[in-house]
């Protein structure tokens, strides 16, 4: 129950009215009887610093980050960890109770993670590709990185953000990237691509992204592993291809559960269990159209 002692936790982004994030972080605070309730804020980019700093005066335990924010948030923090310092994007942020410092972390690394090492995907001498360049895609590529993999391809449209990629990563390996002008680079080479995986909104049940690949239709999925990490639809038109030539799917679903549970770590120190809110989510996705 809400009292005069209970406290926030928000979501900030644009959009964030179709996040799911509340219903899971709320699940999480119920089972385990913390006094915080976590909302959503929709705010436009020119007013991300005024809306930061205001969470942080009104005593907020955190932030959760998303699209487009993860990477111009971090300007803004006063203590990264690792990950988010290299990466330059923050997906979780802790105010100080003591001091009221902000401290910017990055659970979508070790959440991406997790959702591959679940469906058993064996990391050594493997070739990726990553398509995106933002603020997931960096966690995937870091993630990627921390393994003993051959090759990480990465294409994005804006092929300034891929040069941006290598200089981030130079100091744990960016060797082992190469980055694409065009997705159509990789033609020649897709029968050795083991893992690809999607961090940009193509397929997103939004209009102007719905029902739209983010590779060519022609490439042939069979024996790869597939990770979209849109969400809505949990079966975007990428992985029903993926799904009939044999590919093994991860859909967003995973990836969004597994880092609300680590973000959930960093406010209470307490790593909570995923099967059954995974599971709700997905019914709720399927039976009442969740927007």
């Amino acid at each position: 129950m809400i009292s005069s002692s209970t406290r926030i936790i928000a979501l900030i982004g644009n959009p964030v009215r179709h996040s799911l994030s509340p219903k899971i972080q709320n699940y999480f605070i119920s089972k385990y009887s913390k006094d915080a309730v976590y909302v959503a804020f929709e705010f436009k980019r020119e007013n991300l610093r005024e809306a930061f700093n205001g969470a942080k005066k009104l005593g907020f335990i955190g932030l959760n980050v998303t699209m487009p924010y993860k990477e111009e948030v971090c300007k803004l923090i006063d203590r990264l960890d690792t990950i988010s310092s290299i990466i330059k994007s923050v997906n979780t942020v802790k105010f100080d109770q003591e001091d009221g410092a902000s401290m910017g972390f990055n659970t979508d690394v070790e959440g991406f993670l997790k959702s591959l090492d679940e469906k058993k995907f064996k990391w050594i001498g493997k070739q990726c590709l990553v398509i995106g360049a933002g603020g997931v895609a960096r966690s995937s590529i870091y993630g990627i990185l921390t393994k003993q993999v051959k090759k990480i391809y990465v294409y994005d449209k804006i092929k300034e953000k891929g040069a941006e990629i290598v200089n981030n990563f130079k100091i744990i390996g960016s060797e082992k990237i190469e980055v694409l002008t065009s997705i159509n680079d990789i033609n020649s080479k897709i029968e050795e691509i083991d893992l690809i995986v999607n961090c940009t909104p193509m397929g997103m049940d939004i209009t102007s992204y719905k029902n739209m690949l983010p590779i060519p239709d022609r490439w042939n999925l069979k024996g790869k592993y597939v990770f979209d990490m849109v969400y809505k639809p949990v079966e975007t038109e990428f992985l029903k291809k993926a799904k009939r030539e044999g590919a093994t799917v991860i859909n967003g679903i995973d990836m969004l559960v597994n880092q609300a549970a680590l973000s959930f770590k960093v406010w209470f120190d307490i790593i909570p269990q995923t099967d059954y809110i995974k599971n709700m989510v997905l019914d709720s996705i399927e039976k009442n159209k969740i927007k």
